[in-house]
């Protein structure tokens, strides 16, 4: 059976239409606040109306003066245009304040799916160079005062209410000579596909400004983590950090001076294109007034209409280039969040009923990681049956971490199968197949919780007091947690909180072990669980390690082979195959790799013991 690391191997960006995307962003507009989509028509009809009834207005003034109308008939008249602008006017600011603040609702729909993905999507996934690109912009999409898809309201506002202007002055202009439309519209085309280019151009190179984007996140954060701090300042890293940072900068910078220069060109010829198409209309409306085709308070008003038809349909280009940048953006969003999953969720199979563990076995098992040539594991066939206690050692880059995550089914096999009770593992419900795991990973996450929160991975209010007490005794972190001011119910990590607790590295190791203590699964993972724990943690790990692990499968990662005598059964991993397999002593007793590595291993030791009794 053959499988590629993830379904997205050839998967590739979403190239739907602006319609598509506008749409897809009112369709979810309607189900998460209709309301907004009401607020956004009532503002398309009062700012479409507003300059109208200013256009208007000289006209009327004109026609009453020259008409001979009184000087009531004036007031009135002035009276009721002006107060007709003013409360539109002041329509028009109060619901454009008020959408700036109610479409920030969408803001927060859109970044709980953003999360919602990240925190489900099958960790092969995150594990992609690709995803992860699509994830920063995903954030970026929805996140801040401008963000594309909270501007997309804006831009269709503006647009709507455009195309109603336009409308209302094409009739007006239409009354005039329909050709002045046609010349109009035309020069504004031209306008139009010369920012078509600007757009084609930002698509295609994109990726580059993505790519510097991301590494300058990279040195932001980095530089603001404690965890770099120690690193920066003893190996004196800060000015290769900032010779980093310089050269993506400049790189940056020179992306944006090619999309300005690109802009810069446009924007001369827009101006080109606005001066040839106004100054040609209002020559031709001058000789209509002269030869006394139209009236004065008309020149006014087709003077007006002129200069706001060409405004609205500025403004129309305008947004729909605007939209066509957005679309960029939104189809990267949607990309992300319809990224493939292969692991079944809903309509996995049930995992098996009765006792637990069940075996679990390795058939042919093939993995090579996306972009690498060489096989992390290659043709690799395991058998783990329940309640045995399996060591797994061997040098780095042996393969071991990768076969911890194929057994609890984080990734999927390039080849060949991972069972679990005799059934493929993709078969099964994949959420419910990590319950069957409690894991210690040597890359971790914790959050900056309360302790007793961290082990029992659930909140205070519905957590068991007494297991997580245990689980801390059990993991010897008890005495420590115990001296703290508030115990268990201290706040970890300093990040948020100010008294908040600081673990040394061993601490954490034990910290995370009583985290997976208390999950308390039926089959226990523990990657390099003593790497930065001191000699007598890890002697007091290993005597309790049969009450770890009763009644479990464990599977113990170590590159140190003295810590895997307690097990019942060890391999050797080398190049990403089983080299050696046995118990502790017969592996010693076959003087193979396993042998050399030990001894290699135990010989600074016995060294250091020598000269100690030499020096007795």
């Amino acid at each position: 059976m053959q499988k590629k690391n993830t379904a997205s191997d050839e998967w590739s960006t979403r190239h739907a239409s602006i319609i598509q995307n506008v749409w897809y962003c009112i369709r979810n507009t309607s189900r998460c606040y209709c309301l907004l989509l009401c607020w956004c028509g009532i503002s398309i009809l009062v700012n479409a109306a507003l300059p109208v009834l200013s256009a208007y207005l000289p006209k009327a003034v004109i026609e009453a003066i020259t008409e001979g109308n009184s000087v009531w008939e004036l007031t009135a008249t002035v009276l009721g245009f002006m107060g007709g602008i003013a409360l539109l006017s002041g329509a028009g600011q109060f619901f454009t304040k008020f959408i700036y603040h109610q479409k920030y609702r969408m803001n927060t729909f859109y970044l709980k799916r953003v999360a919602l993905k990240g925190l489900t999507t099958d960790y092969s996934n995150q594990e992609n160079e690709q995803f992860r690109k699509l994830q920063t912009e995903s954030f970026a999409c929805c996140n801040g005062n401008y963000s594309p898809l909270t501007s997309v309201y804006d831009i269709l506002v503006s647009l709507c209410t455009s195309v109603l202007g336009l409308w209302a002055f094409g009739a007006i202009l239409v009354q005039v000579n329909g050709f002045i439309l046609l010349f109009l519209a035309a020069t504004t085309l031209m306008s139009f596909f010369l920012n078509r280019r600007v757009v084609k151009w930002t698509d295609q190179n994109n990726p580059e400004r993505i790519r510097y984007e991301q590494r300058l996140d990279y040195i932001n954060a980095a530089s603001g983590e404690i965890r770099s701090a120690k690193d920066l300042r003893l190996y004196r890293m800060a000015a290769w950090f900032s010779d980093i940072y310089q050269e993506n900068m400049d790189g940056i910078s020179s992306w944006y001076r090619r999309l300005t220069k690109r802009i810069f060109g446009v924007a001369v010829w827009d101006s080109s294109f606005a001066l040839l198409r106004e100054g040609v209309t209002y020559v031709y409306l001058i000789y209509l007034v002269w030869n006394h085709r139209i009236t004065v308070a008309d020149f006014v008003l087709y003077f007006s209409a002129v200069a706001g038809f060409s405004t609205w349909l500025s403004n129309v280009i305008s947004q729909v280039s605007l939209l066509n940048q957005l679309n960029l953006k939104i189809n990267y969003f949607r990309s992300y969040l319809e990224y493939p999953e292969t692991f079944r969720r809903d309509h996995g199979a049930p995992l098996p009923t009765g006792p637990l563990p069940r075996t679990i076995e390795l058939k042919n098992v093939s993995y090579r990681y996306g972009g690498a040539e060489q096989y992390a594991l290659r043709n690799f066939n395991l058998k783990i049956t329940p309640g045995e206690h399996l060591a797994v050692v061997g040098l780095n880059g042996a393969g071991k971490t990768t076969l911890v995550k194929l057994l609890c089914g984080l990734i999927d096999p390039t080849e060949g199968q991972v069972l679990y009770d005799g059934v493929d593992i993709r078969e099964y419900n994949r959420a419910e197949f990590y319950r069957l795991f409690s894991a210690v990973f040597q890359q971790f996450s914790i959050l900056p919780v309360t302790i007793e929160e961290i082990v029992a991975e659930t909140p205070a209010e519905s957590l068991d007091a007494d297991q997580v007490q245990h689980c801390l005794k059990t993991a010897g972190l008890w005495d420590k947690v115990a001296q703290l001011p508030q115990g268990v119910k201290s706040q970890f990590g300093k990040t948020i909180y100010d008294d908040g607790v600081e673990f040394s590295g061993g601490e954490v190791q034990k910290l995370l072990l009583a985290r997976a203590l208390y999950k308390s699964a039926p089959i226990m993972l523990l990657d390099e669980p003593t790497a930065a724990l001191d000699p007598i943690a890890e002697s007091n790990l290993y005597e309790n390690y049969h009450q770890i692990s009763e009644g479990k499968t464990t599977v113990f990662i170590s590159h140190r082979l003295a810590s895997t005598s307690f097990c019942s059964r060890i391999i050797l991993m080398e190049n990403g195959q089983v080299c050696e397999e046995g118990t502790h002593t017969s592996l010693l007793r076959k003087k193979g790799k396993y042998y050399r590595l030990f001894e290699m291993q135990a010989k600074y030791y016995r060294e250091k013991d020598g000269q100690k009794e030499a020096a007795e």
